[in-house]
């Protein structure tokens, strides 16, 4: 890596901020709410204890990397000359899926909301083609992306989510009893799976940041950030529509937004809105796909070039455009399979890694 492949960590919490979003908007409040009920807009910080847990084993493991290495650098250390090319395979293949369902949702988020007589492949094929795109350049392209759209999607969610909770209904969120806490642990699982998946990443990306010495402080304000950032979000949804129809309402944030009025008079607003979750998208897929590359050119060092990484650009954008054909098969991904693969990958597959390294004196 060459210094020109550089960032800090707050560039890359800047970034994680960003494609926070994704996963965020997908899963959240709705499948806490089916745990939690009304109690769901308190799961975030249920969740961040074993957040940070998460955090520091993550930081733990980091800190076993040389100048320039990254996630796949470790895993592949740590499995061993026997294990390294199964798991870096199999690592791939988790994140070229992962990217192509990605794909396939943020499809379906404009079909539901804006574009209702569009097909997917049209989404998928454009959104993949930019993403396959930026994912041939470096990683400090994206992270300045990153850090540059954040304050204008933090400013819009910031401005949605105070004029939604001017009207929010306190009889909907209130009172919060003890019965409610064995619901409130199973309604931060959701909120762990939104999580894994963006500090895993953040994880392949730390390659470009330098091995200096640092405190976990910075991660521990972040996740409390973020997840406060949640925690209104479901307050907001919640207090609008109740613990039933939240449930039951694929993207409730947008249609959250589609109910609000700005300023008195500015309404439907909900496409400009979904339009600027293009970002978060774009940068999670050429993110997926610039892990990938990495993960392969460690199998073979063929596998990382440019020609390399059009195909599995290629291959990304024709998965997503033949995953799930149907609304039942798409929610039976995004609420099933996907998070079991993910909480897989990020809670057993990592851990089991680090310790068989750390044991055979690999990391």
């Amino acid at each position: 890596m060459n210094g020109h492949d550089r960032y800090g960590r707050r560039q890359l919490f800047s970034f994680c901020a960003v494609v926070l979003l994704t996963p965020a908007l997908r899963l959240f409040p709705s499948g806490a709410v089916r745990l939690a009920g009304r109690a769901a807009w308190l799961s975030p910080p249920a969740a961040l204890p074993l957040l940070l847990l998460y955090f520091l084993f993550l930081c733990r493991l980091l800190s076993q990397r040389g100048e320039g290495e990254g996630l796949a650098e470790l895993l592949a250390r740590a499995a061993g000359a026997r294990g390294r090319t199964a798991v870096l395979l199999l690592s791939a293949l988790w994140l070229l899926f992962y990217a192509a369902f990605l794909l396939r949702s943020g499809a379906d988020r404009f079909i539901t909301t804006v574009y209702p007589h569009s097909s997917p492949p049209v989404f998928v094929v454009s959104m993949g083609l930019l993403g396959a795109w930026a994912a041939l350049g470096s990683g400090r392209s994206l992270v300045r992306v990153g850090r540059l759209v954040l304050p204008l999607l933090g400013g819009i969610l910031a401005l949605v989510l105070f004029t939604a909770l001017l009207g929010v209904k306190k009889e909907l969120l209130l009172p919060v009893s003890g019965r409610d806490l064995a619901p409130l642990l199973s309604g931060a699982l959701p909120v762990l799976d939104v999580f894994a998946a963006v500090l895993v990443l953040g994880a392949f990306l730390a390659r470009g940041v330098p091995k200096t010495p640092g405190s976990p402080r910075a991660g521990g304000r972040w996740l409390l950030g973020a997840c406060l950032g949640l925690s209104l979000q479901a307050a907001a949804v919640l207090g609008s529509f109740g613990a039933e129809l939240s449930a039951v309402l694929t993207r409730p944030f947008f249609y959250l937004v589609r109910n609000l009025v700005f300023f008195h008079s500015l309404e439907r607003v909900e496409a400009l809105v979904v339009s600027f979750w293009v970002f978060p998208d774009f940068l999670m897929v050429a993110a997926l796909l610039l892990s990938a590359r990495r993960c392969l050119a460690l199998v073979r060092p063929a596998a990382g070039g440019r020609a390399a990484g059009v195909l599995c650009g290629l291959g990304v954008i024709v998965c997503g455009c033949l995953l799930a054909p149907d609304a039942q098969s798409l929610s039976l991904l995004s609420e099933r399979l996907i998070p079991a693969l993910n909480m897989s990958f990020a809670f057993l597959l990592l851990p089991g890694l680090y310790l068989s390294g750390r044991l055979r004196k690999r990391l």
